[in-house]
């Protein structure tokens, strides 16, 4: 009887047991979402880091410093590209296995009750089988989750490990760029100038002066308006209209 009873106390602690560390394995995979979070961060700006060095980079031809940035750009991008791959297989396409629902639960516990109804023990046999069921997906499925875990762990590891490196490449590679005059904005470029139109040069005693013109007489001015009292207005016919500057008929 006691030795019943102590192989009931350590099947509990077993079980619990088992539960913990199923609910510990669900907890890490929130927690390794959470991580994951900076990595990206840390991927989009070196991808706009990288991006600026290479719009603002001012070719000029073959020489040291434009040699030793492009190897070092080609590296940082390796390595950037690298933790990207290892931050996907970390994020994306992972497994995990969870018990059945509460509903598919329960229903489970109720056909364990009438399957051993008819027996004396029904019970606490549908209660030890049940126990049973529940301590085995603990086991199966913490063992699955723990494995999921770990390779999620070792790609996150992976990816930080890359991200380290591209950093102190893509920081290499803005120090040459900064001291080796590979900006274009600092480049002195050549000024090209174009004459679009003939610069006419005017001054004293020049053959191609153009000559002076006498100015045209002024345009007719209009004609004067005649009415017809208490009738209408008259339009004038042949009548020749003043000039500026001569004496009108009859003066």
């Amino acid at each position: 009887m006691n030795s019943q009873i102590t192989f009931t106390l350590e099947k509990k602690d077993v079980f619990q047991l088992y539960e913990k560390l199923y609910f510990h394995e669900i907890d890490s995979r929130e927690k390794l979402n959470s991580r994951l979070q900076t990595p990206l961060t840390l991927i989009v700006s070196f991808v706009g880091v990288l991006a600026f060095l290479l719009q603002n980079y001012g070719h000029q031809g073959f020489s040291l410093a434009a040699v030793l940035f492009s190897a070092l750009i080609v590296l940082s991008a390796t390595a950037l590209a690298s933790a990207a791959f290892f931050f996907v297989k970390s994020w994306y396409n992972n497994t995990y296995s969870f018990l059945p629902s509460a509903q598919e639960t329960e229903n489970y516990r109720q056909t364990l009750i009438k399957h051993y109804e008819p027996y004396k023990n029904g019970d606490q046999l549908a209660s030890e089988h049940f126990s049973d069921y529940l301590m085995a997906y603990y086991v199966r499925y913490s063992s699955d989750n723990t494995a999921c875990n770990d390779q999620r762990s070792i790609y996150l590891h992976k990816t930080n490990s890359a991200l380290i490196i591209t950093a102190a490449i893509a920081f290499l590679a803005f120090l040459v760029f900064f001291f080796g005059g590979l900006d274009k904005a600092n480049i002195k470029k050549t000024t090209d100038i174009s004459i679009v139109n003939p610069v006419v040069l005017i001054g004293g005693n020049m053959s191609n002066e153009p000559k002076k013109l006498n100015p045209p007489p002024p345009p007719p001015p209009p004609p004067p308006r005649q009415i017809r009292e208490g009738v209408e207005v008259v339009k004038p016919k042949n009548v020749v209209p003043i000039q500026p500057g001569s004496k009108a008929n009859g003066q």
